[in-house]
């Protein structure tokens, strides 16, 4: 009788814990999201087949996995996005103190004769 609620308390503890340590990333927000909505569709085929508890426990695994390749992979295009606008932003620097040093060099021109 108290097994049952031991081991779901068991199991719910690690993923209370692991979600209490910060905001969550792109991957483990795919994860969650993707194992969300596999429980779902794997108990709703699993019912239709008698199998519900199975269905919802395999849906989850593969759309956890899913979810989390594809919020890896907008992860890795926010960081491929961020490294590029560093670079724009860096570019943009070196061409505003290019044309600072043109605009003194121009001056001390004019100052010559």
């Amino acid at each position: 009788m108290l097994r049952k609620p031991l081991t779901v308390a068991l199991f719910c503890l690690p993923l209370i814990a692991g979600c209490a340590s910060g905001s969550l990333s792109k991957r483990e927000t795919g994860a969650l999201g993707g194992g969300a909505l596999g429980a779902g569709a794997g108990a709703l085929i699993g019912h239709a087949t008698g199998h519900t508890a199975g269905g919802a426990a395999i849906g989850g695994a593969l759309g956890a996995l899913t979810g989390a390749v594809v919020g890896d992979q907008i992860q890795a295009q926010d960081n491929r996005s961020e490294s590029q606008d560093d670079e724009l932003r860096r570019q943009r620097q070196e061409i505003e103190q290019l044309k600072r040093q043109q605009s003194r060099d121009r001056d001390s021109d004019y100052e010559r004769y």
